[in-house]
């Protein structure tokens, strides 16, 4: 019996530091959260509305369209950018991206398909696959840096561009609220002209150079807002999977000291019957 109180004891022990550890790392995702998701509410009224004016622009001057609007060959290779976590701890986060990304390959032809991976984890997944890995970025941490997000969409554009690639898609997690983040797919490139009801509108110096330089900063903006995007989605998902693991530390724990009180109370109940059967046998 005292060793079984003594294993609880170290139990109870256990528990309480992984309590302290998931409650400490639910504070820092918090706290990363608040900062990413300050960043990502900024950005979307902006992009939204320089997508529709670039939508706009390109709807009535189709004659002026650049080359990101021009439609490949439906046997072209395809690019398939993924953006996962570079650690665990995030609930269904990755699963959910991976997900998303083999119903895409089921879809398509898998060598047709090339990978670019954002995050350890997406590249751990497809190491031992034979789809081709033209390219892979480690290291981010769910932290946004803008000279990253101009240097993948120069590398994304340049594919398209240079005809390696006849589209680009994006598997990344769209942020809806703290409880909410949905893995989703979109077309990058090349761009699809929406049908938007015609704007009049009055170009200096001419509509080509306005979309010639209107749509680059279009991709950028729009790189930088996917990003922001799946990692705000990241640290909403660690932080739930935190609190989640503190409470049920928690409940645990509960459960832990209710039943070392059993054990405890059990052998006192045990002495006392002991000293009991130890005076009446010196009594008879």
């Amino acid at each position: 019996m005292a060793q079984s109180i003594k294993q609880i004891k170290n139990r109870i022990r256990s528990v309480e530091n992984t309590k302290k550890v998931t409650g400490a790392m639910q504070m820092i995702s918090v706290a990363k959260l608040n900062r990413v998701q300050g960043q990502l509410f900024v950005l979307r009224p902006y992009a939204l509305r320089l997508e529709n004016l670039m939508y706009n622009l390109a709807a009535s001057n189709e004659d002026n369209l650049s080359a990101h609007f021009k439609k490949r060959s439906a046997q072209a290779p395809i690019a398939l950018c993924l953006i996962t976590s570079d650690s665990g701890l995030c609930g269904m986060y990755n699963q959910n991206v991976l997900r998303v990304a083999q119903e895409f390959l089921k879809k398509n032809n898998p060598e047709r398909v090339k990978l670019i991976l954002i995050g350890q984890k997406g590249l751990n997944y497809f190491r031992t696959s034979r789809i081709e890995i033209l390219n892979s970025y480690m290291g981010l941490n769910a932290k946004f840096k803008q000279d990253f997000c101009d240097k993948l969409i120069l590398d994304l554009t340049s594919l398209f561009l240079s005809a390696q690639v006849g589209s680009v898609y994006l598997v990344y997690t769209y942020f809806e609220n703290s409880l909410v983040q949905k893995a989703t797919i979109e077309q990058l490139l090349p761009i699809q002209p929406r049908t938007v009801a015609p704007i009049e509108y009055i170009a200096e110096p001419d509509f080509k150079s306005i979309l010639a330089d209107l749509v680059p900063r279009y991709l950028k903006v729009k790189m930088q807002l996917i990003l922001l995007e799946a990692f705000t989605s990241e640290h909403a998902a660690r932080t739930v999977s935190m609190k989640t693991a503190t409470d049920n530390a928690k409940d645990l724990l509960e459960g832990l000291v209710l039943f070392r009180n059993k054990v405890r109370q059990a052998r006192i109940t045990q002495d006392i019957l002991e000293i009991s059967s130890s005076v009446e046998a010196l009594k008879g």
